[in-house]
């Protein structure tokens, strides 16, 4: 039984989807019912209280219900009617990259607390599968001050109460929602007169004993937080009823309705255990299903956020980014961004990507264009860029734009195989147009594994019967305790065993044609045509390599037009490393990971003692490391028939085409590897020369400067740590700005600011992010 000092506090809500089986659109009219239905029991009833998750349906519902904006403010004032969490949709917390989370938290709290006049403090996270372990930092200084999830908890852990720390240490009060977030719904019987004597379905006194002694199974003592509804699930008014005559009854613990914060109030935390890391992964099929979706988000926000950084450097005309980033945060909800969609939803997310592209071009014009190339990045970068008059390297400092370029000589052909070098590696390139060869210049440790049955940056096709949500098998059982939890089982590159019966087994690619040339000593690249198949099923595909004397990275681009149903490509990458660490990047930090696919945020590594290889991409997150060999998945050709219709989903007939990259580097150089990850995925941006102002940031290689933007006239500086040491940097600031304050993770001044120098030093902690607020010299 439970404890009787404290009341079973429950909470009701519904889980609102932005689009999954309907679009955005479809789902209004129910969702507009299911408010008005709160909002009449709220005002009826003083001791209910409701929970509303994501600010786009309460912003959609102020526009079309203005008659019922004053009950909103005094309810959300009074405290029963709360928001969580808070944020302009519940996004998928692992695929979206950091500076979107904080995004998605500013868009949504502002808008609370200009219509609403409230401020979330409980992150209400119900059905999001994957929490890394920088959302402590990141959801702390947005102002939250607990967090609460239902999928995605640690098998070994399974405890409703704790204390998550972060990589930065920072601790978090935690609640896994242990039986989800519709475990409490009232019979729909009209007249509750009888309660006493019914045994209402899952709301019967034995059943809310029975299920509170299952919740203290997993810690926690008394404390008691049931959910009351449920996907689209209406407001209850019988659950008034029933719960005000069991506690006429003089039945002991008594029922509550309460908000989620009033119920963490009474919470001991300081008596909860204390749980690092992550809690990842789950449904691993999301990683790569409706890939173009992934691609789209991170190709639209890094853009967005190069432009963003140039307007704050520049004098040009101010663009309208927040409509921008309103598109894009949409397409973060969870549902959306991983893939688990209908055929209607998914061209809708795709017609808001067009858009924002649109919106995107016109902001670039209206900063300048230009005739120069500007760098939003605080690190100098090389990159080849393509010209009418053809390929050209450009090299540029940080935060600053250049003109010149110099134009790579004539593609000249070269017979395989071919050997390459530059100051980074020493390659060969075999007969098979396939890298036979991998050494740092100044090592002699060979990289890749010749023994390996798959060549290095060769594709696979694994038959993949599985759904959107799970690689190989279906369909998904959402509502099963196992569903909740991580599953992070082994994802080998060849699943074959001797005795199946079922072919398990990746079927190698078949390349039939192969070219190279060179341009001088400058570049060497090869391209391999081939086909992907297994009987009736064939995917003809091209891969160009690219090896360039001024990258330290190898670049891969693979075009291919699906056809066909049910399968999954991979690119296989096998390393010598088989002893070492394999290290997934995550928003603002780096986690350490062991078997299974993860998401990854711009790239993957396997580090040994010495040496390490790191494996780059640019929109395709499904990332493994299986003894020492770097995977990728590129494409799944799966879909949810069963539920609505999707055949989109399978990709057939869409010209698809993927750009990664190998890295080679030594063990100590993960600084390296986060700024060409970042610098492989945020583009250059065509700017007027002489157009920026002078920014410049230096120090410890580890700090990243991730962000920097207008609000009004002050600026807004994201930096964190990104590697896990102790480190300082030097921020060079234009004279325009004469003050800096310590801001939070909304960009609002913490405390007073203090007076500025030409620059200003800033010490960090391991994986650290600071915000800083920049002000005109008045």
């Amino acid at each position: 039984m439970t404890d009787h000092a404290a009341p079973i506090t429950i909470v009701p809500s519904f889980h609102y989807d932005v689009a999954y089986l309907k679009t955005h659109a479809a789902y209004m009219p129910r969702s507009f019912a299911i408010l008005d239905a709160a909002l009449e029991l709220l005002e009826r009833c003083p001791d209910y209280h409701f929970l509303v998750e994501q600010v786009i349906l309460l912003e959609a519902y102020w526009k079309a219900r203005p008659e019922r904006r004053e009950a909103m403010k005094a309810l959300a004032t009074e405290g029963r009617l709360s928001v969580g969490p808070g944020m302009y949709v519940m996004p998928d917390l692992n695929h979206c990259d950091g500076e979107s989370l904080f995004r998605q938290a500013e868009l949504g709290f502002r808008w609370l607390k200009e219509h609403l006049g409230i401020q979330p403090s409980v992150c209400w996270i119900a059905d999001c599968w994957g929490h890394h372990a920088q959302l402590p930092q990141i959801l702390s200084a947005c102002g939250y001050g607990t967090y609460v999830f239902w999928r995605c908890m640690r098998p070994e852990l399974m405890q409703r109460f704790f204390r998550w720390q972060g990589l930065d240490g920072t601790q978090l009060p935690t609640h896994w929602l242990a039986r989800g977030y519709t475990n409490l719904h009232f019979g729909a019987t009209a007249d509750a007169a009888n309660v006493l004597d019914q045994e209402f379905a899952n709301a019967g006194r034995r059943e809310i004993e029975a299920l509170c002694d299952t919740l203290r199974g997993y810690g926690g003592g008394g404390h008691m937080l049931i959910c009351n509804g449920g996907d689209f699930v209406m407001p209850q008014e019988i659950a008034v009823r029933c719960v005000r005559q069991l506690n006429a009854s003089g039945a002991e613990p008594r029922l509550q309705f309460v908000s989620p914060d009033a119920c963490f109030e009474r919470v001991d935390w300081s008596a909860m255990p204390l749980v690092e890391g992550e809690f990842n992964s789950a449904l691993q099929g999301t990683f790569t299903s409706n890939i173009r979706i992934k691609q789209r988000n991170r190709q639209l926000v890094q853009r967005l956020l190069a432009l963003e950084t140039l307007a704050a450097v520049s004098a040009g005309e101010a663009a309208d980014f927040e409509t921008i980033w309103r598109l894009l945060l949409k397409q973060q909800f969870h549902d959306i961004i991983c893939g688990t969609i209908c055929d209607e939803a998914l061209a809708d997310a795709l017609r808001d990507y067009d858009e924002a592209e649109a919106l995107l071009t016109t902001a670039a014009r209206m900063l300048g264009g230009g005739d120069g190339w500007y760098n939003p990045l605080s690190f100098a970068r090389t990159e080849r860029v393509e010209l009418e008059s053809g390929p050209a390297i450009v090299t540029v400092d940080g935060f600053s734009v250049v003109r010149e370029v110099t134009p790579l000589p004539p593609a000249e052909p070269v017979q395989l195989p071919a050997d390459f070098s530059n100051r980074w590696y020493r390659a060969r390139i075999g007969a098979d147009g396939y890298l036979a060869s991998l050494r740092l210049t100044d090592g002699e440790r060979e990289l890749i594994d010749a023994d390996h049955r798959s060549p290095f940056g060769a594709l696979g096709m694994q038959l993949d019967y599985g759904d959107l949500w799970l690689n190989f098998e279906a369909p998904l059982n959402g509502g099963s305790l196992a569903s909740s939890l991580t599953q992070n089982h082994a994802d080998p590159f060849d699943r074959a065993t001797p005795d199946s019966i079922v072919n398990r087994g990746t079927m190698p690619a078949s390349v039939r044609e192969i070219s190279a040339w060179r341009r001088g000593d400058d570049a060497l690249e090869v391209r391999q045509r081939g086909s992907l198949s297994f009987w009736q099923l064939q995917v003809e595909f091209e891969t160009t390599i690219r090896l360039d004397a001024g990258s330290p990275h190898i670049h891969y681009r693979t075009t291919f037009t699906p056809a066909g149903r049910h399968y999954r490509l991979r690119a296989a990458f096998p390393t010598t490393l088989q002893a070492g660490r394999s290290l997934h990047e995550i928003p603002f930090g780096i986690q350490e990971r062991g078997d299974g696919e993860h998401c990854a945020q711009h790239w993957v590594a396997r580090v040994g003692e010495a040496e390490g290889v790191t494996l780059l991409n640019r929109g395709m997150p499904g990332a493994s490391v299986d003894k020492g060999t770097l995977l990728l998945t590129l494409f799944r050709s799966a879909a949810m028939e069963y539920k609505a219709p999707s055949a989109a989903s399978f990709g057939e007939g869409i010209p698809h085409v993927f750009d990664y990259a190998v890295m080679p580097h030594a063990a100590d150089a993960l600084s390296d590897v986060v700024r060409q990850g970042l610098a492989f995925n945020r583009p250059l941006v065509p700017a007027p020369v002489g157009a920026v102002a002078s920014w410049r940031l230096s120090g410890d290689p580890g700090v990243i400067l991730v962000a920097l933007r207008r609000i009004g006239e002050d600026v807004i500086v994201r930096l964190y740590e990104s590697v896990g040491v102790a480190s300082t940097a030097r921020l060079e600031i234009p004279s325009t700005y004469g003050a800096m304050a310590e801001a939070d993770g909304l960009g609002q001044a913490r405390g007073e600011a203090r007076a500025l120098a030409a620059s200003v030093e800033l010490q960090f902690q391991p994986f650290q992010i600071r915000t800083l607020r920049l002000f005109q010299v008045t």
